[in-house]
């Protein structure tokens, strides 16, 4: 199936967790389906955790890792016994949770560099591999046009869109987006995340759909006992037949699960990329910061203009802030945030 889905008979692929955080645990569905069908499979993540696990703003950097052979700048091979030094706190990034119960060594991959560097240490990595690329965001925010009431948390996922756009150009190799689990996360409505991929199968860019085995459950049950992830977590709930309403972060939000909710869409980003437009609003930006201003400008928000707030609260108060104050602290960033850019549209 797997060669069906990326187009070509291939014999390596790397299945990255885009979004960051308990992306990777998701992600798991996808590389136990290239193992199971004799691929030599590469899990990979980009590392970036939620403030719950780290409470220092934007991505971890490679420089910041222990026990994990950094690549270059922005890629190390990491482990089950990987964790990162931010601030003198330990922070143990959700692959390095995935890999001690798989057993494997994985990729983590920093997105703390412009678009352009890391797509270029990437694109040396597949080349000098031979390996395919699927990248996997958990919950379809990726798909945002920008102007959604839930969404909060775009720039990691568009940010590493634009990285394995750019990787795409540079190597040539199939390079496939694989949506799971479409509005787990709580951001966009489970059906206007369907309904994306809908448009974008109309263009072509649709490539099959899989959903998790017994075997795969298994394993990702096993994952869930140690790490920490909300979205992921309602892929395996939605696979044992939840249906209904489930609150997660802290009953400030609510995501409608049935069995389609354990789904993973796979898409060809080539053919998709038109249709991402943050993604293509930050293709070039110089770092996650710098593609902050970018979206800021107009008038999105991003997780990291909330972690940066979180932080001050932190720093001040000693403590992160209750899941009710983090409401209003999105609820006002979103305010502001479209004022300005109203203001600048004038």
């Amino acid at each position: 199936m797997i060669d069906e889905i990326i187009g070509i008979n291939i014999r390596s692929v790397l299945v990255i967790g885009i979004g960051g955080g308990g992306d990777v645990v998701g992600s798991t569905i996808t590389y136990s389906l290239a193992i199971n069908e004799d691929k030599n499979a590469v899990l990979g993540a980009v590392l970036w955790e939620r403030y719950v696990n780290d409470i220092v703003p934007g991505p971890i950097r490679i420089q910041e890792l222990k026990n994990a052979e950094a690549i270059g700048n922005y890629l190390a091979i990491v482990n089950g016994d990987t964790y990162a030094v931010r601030e003198g706190k330990h922070v143990i990034p959700q692959i390095a949770n995935v890999l001690s119960v798989i057993k494997d060594d994985g990729l983590g991959i920093s997105i703390s560099g412009s678009v352009n560097n890391v797509a270029k240490e990437l694109s040396d990595y597949v080349n000098k591999y031979g390996i395919d690329v699927i990248g996997i965001d958990v919950g379809g925010d990726v798909l945002a046009l920008g102007n959604e009431d839930g969404l909060y948390s775009p720039l990691t996922d568009s940010y590493s869109v634009a990285v394995l756009s750019k990787v795409q150009e540079i190597t040539g190799v199939p390079t496939i987006l694989g949506i799971t689990g479409p509005g787990v996360d709580g951001e966009l409505d489970r059906d206007y995340v369907l309904t994306r991929i809908s448009q974008l199968a109309s263009k072509g860019a649709f490539l099959g759909a899989y959903g998790p085995t017994r075997d795969d459950l298994a394993i990702l049950e096993d994952i869930l006992n140690r790490a920490i992830t909300e979205a992921s977590a309602l892929v395996f709930k939605a696979a044992r037949g939840h249906y209904g309403n489930v609150s997660i972060r802290g009953n400030t939000r609510y995501v409608r699960l049935d069995i389609s909710s354990s789904i993973t869409y796979y898409l060809d980003l080539k053919k998709a990329m038109n249709d991402l437009p943050l993604a293509n609003l930050i293709i070039n930006a110089k770092d996650p910061w710098d593609a902050m201003k970018i979206l800021n400008s107009r008038g999105v928000m991003t997780e990291l203009n909330f972690e940066e707030e979180v932080y001050r609260y932190y720093r001040t108060r000693l403590k992160i802030p209750s899941p009710e104050e983090t409401y209003l602290m999105i609820k006002e960033i979103k305010g502001r945030l479209r004022s300005q850019s109203q203001l600048v549209d004038r």
